[in-house]
């Protein structure tokens, strides 16, 4: 059985690629590289086996790979991802960081010791990846024999092989997602569209960090201050009498690289709102606040980098995968 240890992710760089990153490797990796991509390759791998840094991937990476029309493609490219990642996978719960992260705000505030939250982005495992355990149920079997299937279940998931046989062999289609992607693209079209009557630039940007932040981040602040027991009182004084939105948001990354993505992506208004967008910002949400380095595309990464969020971070953001190099 494949082993699912807890590493120590203090010690190790995390490197999230984006779909092109791991595309690049694979060019690389079974193609005729150069002397300069060979060396790269021989780092990554080493890095990789050493232990030095982790590759995750992600629900995007996988499912983007598993919707490649050419069966080779897909199963050299999942072979590989499997190969370098170690079967290392970010939690798809971007949300749930946040959460984290709100109640290490109130913690801090309290004094009370923090949450380590690189624990809850990366671990191995096919659950981890899909953010919840498949359990077979069933009225007409005993208890033990359920047992027995679902520990058998869970040790076939947590094969890698299993999973690269998944990705590699069913291609990934869910129409109903797709129609929901499209209705949220009608909807930030929405937005952006009303965003547009404020002139001034920056207005503009508090205005749609302020409307984000009382949709997503508000409730959930309300919510996780009520469930650790602190005082209304306590939370308004520390949190609320001088409020300003940038020191506040900047204090939570996730909702921070969110809302400065989605901003930034709407501020080209000659470019239309593509379907991808959804999982672009939705994997850089999750992976620019708790990696170390970012590999994506060239777009993203200006437009991250414009807004210093590699600063506000800490985190190394790349548009080329063989800008890695000097960094491992």
């Amino acid at each position: 059985m494949f082993e699912l240890n807890i590493f120590n992710l203090n010690a190790n760089k995390i490197v999230y690629l984006d779909q092109k990153g791991w595309i690049d490797l694979a060019k690389i990796y079974y193609g005729n590289p150069t002397v300069v991509e060979r060396e790269l390759l021989k780092k990554i791998l080493q890095a990789s086996d050493g232990g030095t840094a982790v590759f995750p991937f992600s629900l995007v990476n996988m499912s983007e790979t598993a919707s490649i029309k050419k069966p080779r493609w897909r199963q050299d490219l999942a072979s590989l991802m499997i190969k370098v990642s170690k079967y290392c996978t970010l939690t798809p719960y971007w949300d749930r960081m946040l959460e984290l992260e709100i109640q290490n705000l109130i913690l801090d505030k309290v004094g009370l010791p923090l949450i380590n939250i690189r624990e809850h982005f990366v671990r191995k495992g096919f659950s981890w990846l899909m953010g919840a355990q498949l359990i077979a149920t069933s009225e007409n079997w005993e208890p033990k024999q359920l047992e027995k299937l679902n520990r058998w279940l869970q040790e076939k998931l947590d094969d890698p092989k299993t999973l690269e046989f998944l990705i590699a062999n069913q291609p990934y289609h869910d129409p109903q997602l797709k129609k929901k992607d499209l209705i949220a693209v009608k909807t930030f079209e929405r937005i952006r569209k009303n965003l547009r009557s404020i002139k001034d630039n920056e207005m503009r940007r508090k205005a749609s960090f302020l409307q984000n932040t009382y949709a997503t981040v508000f409730p959930k602040f309300a919510r996780i201050a009520y469930d650790m027991g602190v005082p209304a009182e306590f939370v308004k004084k520390h949190f609320f009498t001088k409020f300003d939105i940038d020191d506040f948001i900047e204090k939570l990354p996730t909702a921070l690289c969110e809302f400065t993505l989605l901003f930034q992506r709407d501020q080209q208004l000659e470019r239309p709102i593509k379907l991808n967008d959804m999982e672009d910002i939705w994997h850089l949400t999750l992976s620019i606040p708790h990696s170390d380095i970012v590999v994506t595309e060239k777009m993203w990464a200006s437009i991250a980098k414009r807004a210093k969020l590699d600063k506000k971070c800490n985190t190394v953001i790349l548009s080329s995968l063989k800008d890695l190099d000097k960094f491992l």
